[in-house]
């Protein structure tokens, strides 16, 4: 026997009836509306306040007609003008495939649209949900849904894929985006998360609260096919027995993916074309190749959402290389009935395997969408608490534990400078560059071995000096971030190319005092408290407020004085961060002024010396008149789409109210 698709082996999708026939269901609520999913003007199907479903169909000369739901059908009643009614049980919320059997054939229902899905299209219908303002179309501003047909080299045909991309992609032609992968299940193509996942609208209601970066997403087609031959045989529990998925199933796909469809949107897209701003996630068997496929390249993705598809296990971690160096977010998520049935998919049972890749120091997290299975209203939710996760600082990230909130703009709220020009930070072949080195030292503050990384321009000579900036992280990062996501060196670079500033040197350090040499990945996770801890006293917020600066002032400026040529002196040193680090930046700054003349915050978060609960009471400027007097240059800057803009409009506030000079920049970005 020959199986064409995924679908049939998996169950994941299909609809087909099992041959259960409910012909009674219990009392009715009489509150039928014609559902949303209808072609215009059709009446039928319904749907009541119970969830129930209402068919009817006129065929006068048929013997029996079934609504076919959820793999239940339910007999209809032709009445005398030979229409046949009939209603379902209770369906859980949102978007079900079914169809209608005639005198035994299995056939669309003329009066809903039309959806692709258990391998073909068919009728699809809506049961409105308590949360469906989540994917509700508002007046917010829209992205768009491209569809977009290229050459495959790969497998020398067409192929077809639909692009999102955010409100504002046609308005600021200069900006660049971030692109996540977004794979479908079994059975469906490339146009179920635009049509059954309102993917776009989604994006737009998120993207207009502020509680997602835009970024663009693709969504094309990963359908696959079993090898020719007999069926594998079945375990126990109707799985299929011996080696399953078979060796190699997404093997294709991949090939695809990795040669034809990233190169295609990365030339035909403005996206950021590196490894920190590419995610993947798929639902059901689109979640098994996402796994499948980032593990084996963990320098393409950085972000990793398995929705109903598996889970990764700590030994699927530790066998793929630069996965715990390089992966940023591993989440997986599943409808609350998929987990009372056990029906997990592959690979183990996935809560447990998540809180082990937690407790390892992996930033993991696990969502379950309630009162739902296998079906689009899990993934739906799913990408609705995925999508806020990506591309952020993890502090950003948190919102809904208080970082965020309304935005509100002033007078003062504008660009000081106008953008930089397109290509500011891309590496230029014909200039000269200067050289990254991975430095470890002996933290005797912190009593413990760390790391950092150091720029030195091109042509560096210990027969000069240097004067130097120390330039620090968000929560979510480490000592590379700033090289990965902005790739700071090429903007240095550049610079000192274009003459615009004289050669320096560049310190990255890792902010994160609790971490020590190859324990990176241990970083607070987001969702944790303001004091949230791993593993004990001082995991947690606590590190990055003075346990960080008395690294800083007292090991790391005295390490790097004391092995490059660097000039000693508070006029020639700058310190400055982004988010968690541009509230560490402020902190420290404010509080040696003796140490930094030049001070720098970016789109800062809140004070972090009060953020572990230690450290009350901390004013952010115990001396204005010293600031005055000292400080040749403090920056503040934020974008007008951050949530935690209300930071930094404060700090801008207190010192002009101060009298303190200072540079207020808003562009017209969010926090990324």
């Amino acid at each position: 026997m020959k199986y064409r698709y995924l679908c049939v082996l998996f169950a994941f999708l299909t609809t087909v009836g099992t041959g259960l026939t409910q012909t009674t269901p219990t009392a009715t609520v009489e509150d039928f509306k014609p559902a949303s999913t209808n072609q215009p003007g059709r009446q039928y199907p319904q749907v009541n306040s119970e969830g129930r479903v209402r068919a009817s169909i006129s065929a006068p000369e048929a013997h029996k007609v079934q609504l076919d739901i959820s793999a239940v059908k339910y007999d209809l009643v032709k009445d005398t003008a030979g229409v046949w009614t009939g209603d379902s049980n209770p369906q859980d919320e949102g978007f079900h495939y079914y169809q209608l059997w005639i005198d035994g054939a299995a056939v669309p229902d003329p009066g809903s649209l039309y959806f692709y899905g258990a391998s073909r299209w068919g009728s699809g219908i809506d049961i409105p949900a308590k949360d469906q303002d989540f994917y509700a179309l508002k007046n917010v501003p829209h992205g768009q849904i491209r569809e977009v047909h290229y050459f495959a080299k790969s497998t020398n045909t067409m192929r077809r894929c639909f692009v999102y991309t955010p409100p504002d992609y046609d308005k600021d032609t200069a900006k660049r985006y971030p692109v996540l992968y977004l794979q479908h299940g079994g059975g469906e193509d490339e146009t179920g998360w635009p049509n059954q996942g309102k993917t776009n609208l989604i994006m737009d209601n998120l993207i207009a609260e502020g509680k997602a970066a835009p970024f663009i997403i693709v969504m094309d087609n990963g359908t696959w096919r079993m090898p020719e031959g007999a069926r594998p045989p079945r375990r126990e529990g109707g799985r299929p027995g011996g080696s399953w998925p078979p060796t190699g199933w997404a093997d294709g796909f991949k090939k695809t993916l990795l040669e034809d469809i990233i190169p295609m949107i990365d030339t035909n897209f403005r996206t950021i074309a590196d490894q920190p701003h590419r995610a993947m996630a798929g639902l059901s068997m689109g979640g098994m190749q996402t796994r499948v496929i980032s593990l084996a390249n963990t320098d393409v993705f950085s972000y990793i959402g398995l929705f109903s598809g598996g889970s990764f296990s700590l030994k699927d971690v530790n066998n793929a290389p630069g996965f715990r160096e390089k992966v940023k977010l591993v989440f997986v998520s599943y409808g609350s009935r998929e987990l009372e049935n056990r029906r997990m998919g592959f690979g183990g049972d996935p809560r447990a395997n998540t809180d082990s890749l937690k407790e390892a120091g992996i930033n993991t997290h696990f969502y379950v969408s309630p009162q739902t299975a296998h079906e689009w209203q899990s993934w739906r939710r799913s990408l609705h608490e995925f999508a806020p996760l990506l591309f952020k600082d993890i502090a950003q990230r948190g919102r809904r534990g208080g970082f965020g909130g309304p935005i509100e703009l002033g007078p003062d709220d504008k660009p000081a400078f106008p953008d930089p020009p397109v290509g500011f930070n891309v590496k230029r072949d014909n200039i000269a560059h200067g050289e990254l080195t991975i430095i470890q030292y002996d933290s005797k503050t912190l009593g413990k071995r760390r790391q950092m990384r150091v720029y030195t321009p091109a042509g560096y000579s210990p027969s000069k000096k240097y004067p130097v900036l120390y330039l620090l992280h968000g929560i979510g990062g480490n000592d590379l971030e700033w090289i990965q996501a902005c790739q700071a060196d090429n903007v240095i670079d550049n610079l000192i190319a274009d003459g615009k500033i004289k050669p320096m040197i560049v310190v990255f350090p890792n902010g994160n005092a609790n971490i020590t040499v190859g324990d990176d990945s241990a970083v607070p996770s987001e969702g944790m408290g303001a004091r949230g801890q791993r593993g004990g006293p001082g995991g947690g917020f606590e590190s990055w407020g003075k346990p960080f600066e008395n690294d800083l002032i007292k090991d790391i400026i005295p390490y790097i004085e004391s092995h490059y040529s660097v000039y000693k002196d508070r006029e020639h040193r700058a310190l400055a961060g982004l988010s968690m680090g541009g509230g560490q930046s402020l902190n420290i700054g404010m509080y040696n002024i003796g140490t930094f003349a030049y001070v720098g915050g970016f789109s800062s978060a809140p004070n972090t010396n009060q953020f572990g609960g230690m450290y009350n009471d901390v004013e952010f400027m115990p001396d204005p008149e010293a600031a005055k007097k000292k400080l040749k240059l403090l920056w503040i800057a934020c974008g007008n789409k951050d949530g935690l803009i209300r930071v930094s409009q404060g700090v801008h506030k207190y010192l002009k109210e101060e009298g303190v000079k200072h540079v207020w920049h808003v562009d017209g970005n969010a926090h990324d």
